[in-house]
Formats: C-alpha cells, sequence, structure tokens
C-alpha cells in the first residue's frame, strides 16, 4: 500500500484516470477535488506508483469521523487488475472495517470481491446498482416542462417507470454508458440494528 501525497503525481494520477473513462470516474472526481483544494478530506492510496494496478480514494485517516455515517466514510475504487483490488481489499491499513461505510465504482467485479471479502470479515452489505448514462450538452436540451404530465398519462397508461424514465433519456439524447455504478455500504456486527444515515 502507498499514500500518494505529492502534488505533481497526484496531477499526473488525473490526467491518467482521465485516459480510462467512465470506470475509472469516481477516483477521478475524488482525485479532481484532492488537487484544487481536497475540501473533504481525502487521500489517495494505491498498490503501486506509477504502474498502479489498483487505486482507492479515501477519507484522510486524521480528518474527523462519524463511525455511522457512510457518506464522509466513502471509499471510490478503479483497478486494472481486480486481484490487486482485492489485495488492496485485505490488507489491514486500507479500509477502515469497524465503521460503516460505502465503496463506490463503475466496474464489474467491485461488488463481487468487496462482498467476498467483507463476508469474511462479517460485514452485512447492501448494494445499489444503476446503469450510468451521458446526457446531450445543456444547451441542446429539450423542454422538459410536460414530463409530469406525461409520466401520469404513462403510468395510467400502465406502463413501468422504468420505462418511462428509459423513455424520457432516449428523449433526452441520452447514451446508456458501458458499466453500471456500484454502491455498497458494509456494516459491521457491532452496528446491526443502529440507525445509520
Amino acid at each position: 500500500m502507498l499514500v500518494l501525497n505529492c502534488s505533481t503525481k497526484l496531477l499526473i494520477l488525473e490526467k491518467m484516470l482521465k485516459s480510462c473513462f467512465p470506470e475509472s470516474l469516481k477516483v477521478y472526481g475524488a482525485v479532481m477535488n484532492i488537487n484544487r483544494g481536497n475540501p473533504f478530506q481525502k487521500e489517495v492510496v494505491l498498490d503501486s506508483w506509477p504502474d498502479f494496478k489498483a487505486v482507492i480514494t479515501r477519507r484522510q485517516r486524521e480528518a474527523e469521523t462519524d463511525n455511522l455515517d457512510h457518506y464522509t466514510n466513502a471509499y471510490a475504487v478503479f483497478y486494472k487488475d481486480v486481484r490487486a483490488y482485492r489485495q488492496l481489499l485485505e490488507e489491514c491499513d486500507v479500509f477502515n472495517w469497524n465503521q460503516v461505510f460505502q465503496i463506490q465504482g463503475l466496474q464489474s467485479e467491485l461488488y463481487d470481491v468487496s462482498k467476498a471479502v467483507a463476508n469474511s470479515k462479517q460485514l452485512n452489505v447492501k448494494l445499489t446498482s444503476f446503469k450510468a448514462v451521458h446526457l446531450s450538452p445543456v444547451s441542446t436540451l429539450p423542454d422538459t416542462s410536460f414530463l409530469y404530465v406525461n409520466q401520469v398519462f404513462a403510468f395510467g397508461a400502465g406502463l413501468t417507470a422504468i420505462e418511462v424514465q428509459i423513455g424520457l433519456l432516449k428523449s433526452l439524447h441520452a447514451e446508456f454508458l458501458p458499466c453500471r455504478f456500484h454502491r455498497l455500504i458494509l456494516t459491521p456486527a457491532t452496528f446491526f440494528g443502529l440507525p445509520h444515515l
């Protein structure tokens, strides 16, 4: 594990991640924010530099945390080799397994690998997954003031919410990206049944 804190290397990493879109989008956004003042108190962990195979962004260790707040205890993940990600996941110092947290990423193996390691540590895992889309530039979007009426009509005609949403996205000239966004919320046994954000 290597914590990358050199400003020059972080700028290079940002450019490297940009060339791996859309899969690197979550980590790219975090690194971009780090390079622009780090308002969310994040840091970058990777398996090696400069030829990394896995990169994770996480809250800085010295930042104040709430063990029940999975929004601030969020990790973004991008990997070129899923085995390198699994190795970082299994290292004791990369993730704080004693708090409720979330793992975000856009790669297909993310859920299975994360769940396997979390199960070995007796954590509860809740998955949210959805298809990522790319919208046209705002200046070319059509008038959407009629959408509520059309949605009510569509539901009255027996269409499902998903059919309406897909139709809406097509009317906005949205393109589905070749990946899914995954968000896993992991809860240690000590927090089972406690309310958290």
